[in-house]
């Protein structure tokens, strides 16, 4: 049977273990982060439902995966609408870009699409 001690000690370990990629990660990421470049438009779904769609470039020397993209709309009122996240799915190397779409709640007048987090992994270019 596993102690504290012992749970506690397990829990650390796992944390010393995953540092290398939780340094990686950027969280919150400002509109001004020159890793990435979001484009993007409104569509909609085979389903008729409100989305966006466009495309995340990398404009570094990295590769990067585990991309989750936040998206904020706001009403024709101008009221804010509650925030989309979703993850893209892949790896995008250096000056490439990635796909992405996907549904949003409800329909906005307006529309933000940042970079939450990610995860560069890899040498760069050329490695």
């Amino acid at each position: 049977m596993m102690t504290i001690r012992g749970l506690a000690l397990a829990m650390m370990l796992a944390t010393l273990a995953t540092t290398g990629t939780a340094l990686a990660q950027s969280f919150g990421t400002s509109p001004d982060d020159r890793t990435f470049q979001v484009t993007w438009n409104t569509t909609t779904t085979r389903r008729g439902e409100p989305a966006v769609e466009g495309y995340v470039a990398n404009k570094t020397g990295y590769s990067y995966r585990f991309i989750v993209l936040a998206v904020d709309g706001t009403d024709p009122a101008g009221r804010p609408l509650p925030t989309t996240t979703f993850y893209i799915n892949g790896e995008v190397s250096p000056g490439d870009r990635i796909y992405f779409k996907n549904a949003v709640p409800q329909a906005g007048a307006t529309y933000r699409v940042t970079v939450r987090s990610y995860e560069r992994f890899g040498g760069g270019a050329g490695m």
